[in-house]
């Protein structure tokens, strides 16, 4: 019994002694990447001014599961909290200056057994910047996928719409798309090649899932009324409505008078509202936009 005793109390020890010696893993660490054109030391920008954040983040024994960008100002905002599985985490993102004087960027890193570890940035409003100016357009048509006669996709920067082959030509420009899904609670969308949308509705060999560019919008539904809409006469309402934390890939269900806000893949946020909308997969919509410059 003794010697019983005395093994289980061994076995004990060991196992106690090997959790122990597990729990000293090396601990995570989180960096902003450095080179031309990232942002890695605190700034100051104009409202609404974009800057871009590279961050590297890795643990080779412990896999990494959580990373938060959390904005700490006259308001605390989560722009981003996304799980994850992995032992390494590259992101790379185009930001932009908030309306809060002071703001400082923190970004996030948790392991596995809960550890984290986190880095930096401050962001601090120019006293000499204004507001923005914007750019109106007042009535963009866009056809559904299956409507031969208008195009399904835009470009803001050069005010044009593309059909599917156009588009194709044309990925680096492409910001918003349209299209009419039959699941009850999407129907009419307003995406961008970047978001999940299924190989079916624009297949081919030239379909979205052939692109090698794929730009991405996020979209927020705007509590603004139409009044405010078509007296935005620069960018503050469009900063502010937007905020900092990240929209979805989506606007979907789309209705009459509905106004959306949104950024594009370049950091420039913006305004739609829905004017008319007509038909299915063969129809299309009409929509105003106001977008900064």
């Amino acid at each position: 019994m003794k010697k019983l005793l005395f093994t289980i109390g061994l076995l004990l020890s060991l196992m106690w002694g090997c959790e122990k010696a597990n729990e000293n893993f090396m601990p995570t660490t989180i960096k902003f990447l450095t080179g031309v054109g990232y942002a890695t030391s605190d700034t100051v920008l104009a409202m609404g001014e974009t800057f871009k954040v590279g961050i590297e983040a890795e643990n080779p024994e412990v896999n990494l599961t959580n990373f938060i960008i959390r904005i700490q100002g006259e308001q605390l905002e989560t722009y981003l909290d996304s799980g994850m599985n992995t032992p390494k985490l590259r992101f790379e993102r185009i930001l932009t200056k908030g309306i809060q004087n002071n703001e400082n960027w923190v970004f996030i890193i948790r392991d596995k057994k809960g550890k984290s570890a986190e880095i930096n940035l401050k962001v601090t409003r120019d006293t000499a910047s204004a507001f923005g100016d914007v750019r109106d357009f007042p009535f963009v048509v866009l056809g559904a996928q299956n409507n031969n006669q208008t195009g399904s996709f835009f470009s803001l920067e050069k005010d044009s719409t593309f059909t599917l082959n156009g588009g194709f030509q044309n990925q680096e420009l492409i910001d918003l798309c349209y299209y009419y899904d039959f699941i009850d609670t999407d129907r009419n969308t307003i995406a961008s090649p970047g978001a999940n949308i299924d190989e079916s509705v624009f297949p081919g060999n030239q379909g979205l899932i052939n692109w090698a560019l794929r730009r991405t919008s996020r979209f927020k539904n705007a509590e603004i009324s139409e009044t405010d809409f078509l007296n935005v006469s620069n960018d503050s309402l469009l900063i502010a409505v937007y905020g900092q934390s990240e929209g979805n890939r989506k606007a979907k269900n789309l209705q009459p008078g509905d106004i959306y806000s949104f950024k594009n893949d370049n950091g420039k946020v913006g305004l739609f509202r829905v004017n008319s909308l007509e038909g299915t997969d063969a129809g299309k919509v009409n929509i105003s936009i106001k977008v900064q410059e």
